[in-house]
């Protein structure tokens, strides 16, 4: 499978550059998904049909996806995101405070790269062409696993303590324990994150991946 990631300033093409990559491929027999992870949604506008959060088949061999950020956090992050909310609250924590400590930095762009590695891993496409966000939020995101480390290894650190010691109190009251997460839990969350640093590894393979930066002829652009 090859990976084709089109970045660069805003308003330079990148989506229309996506697109056509995508039309190409799909018209020489390659089974293709093009992928867009910018906020500022223009692909089905591009390509002149109506595509949702999940892949859709819109041409022979093309499909494709306009990841939409809060419904990625509930697919990846959100079973994850109430038992440690529940936590916090247990201990005194307001709701909302709890709620918005539990937000994973930069789950929003972590979630493209969840995508990502779901379709390098199923291996149902020979291309995967990604309409990515301007530059700086591009290389923001190939950082994000070392952000989410430094999460990782603080806050989750804290709420695994919390639920060892809950879990028994739940049981001798009989109640709440429910939203305590067993330890398995933990692991999923450890292997959300190993997940993040494997896609960085693959978009930074030249045997895998490519980042083609979209200008245009004004000094402003370049």
């Amino acid at each position: 499978m090859r990976v084709i990631v089109h970045t660069g300033k805003g308003g330079v093409g990148k989506t229309s550059v996506s697109a056509a990559t995508a039309l190409r491929c799909a018209e020489r027999g390659l089974k293709t998904i093009v992928l867009s992870t910018d906020t500022a949604h223009s692909l089905g506008d591009s390509l002149q049909v109506e595509i949702g959060p999940e892949p859709m088949e819109i041409y022979p061999n093309l499909w494709a996806q306009e990841v939409d950020a809060r419904y990625s956090m509930d697919k990846y992050w959100g079973r994850i995101q109430k038992y440690m909310a529940a936590l916090f609250t247990r201990q005194g924590v307001q709701d909302i405070v709890a709620e918005e400590v539990t937000i994973l930095p930069g789950l929003e762009e972590g979630a493209h790269l969840l995508w990502i590695n779901q379709y390098v891993q199923q291996g149902n496409y020979d291309v995967l062409i990604v309409d990515a966000a301007p530059t700086a939020e591009t290389l923001r995101l190939l950082s994000l696993p070392d952000v989410t480390r430094w999460w990782f290894d603080r806050v989750l650190t804290l709420t695994r303590g919390a639920a060892k010691i809950l879990r028994p109190i739940g049981r001798v009251l009989g109640r709440g324990e429910s939203s305590i997460p067993e330890p398995d839990a933990w692991d999923d969350v450890a292997n959300l994150f190993a997940t993040l640093d494997k896609v960085r590894q693959l978009l930074t393979d030249p045997s895998v991946a490519s980042i083609r930066l979209v200008v245009n002829p004004e000094r402003m652009v370049i």
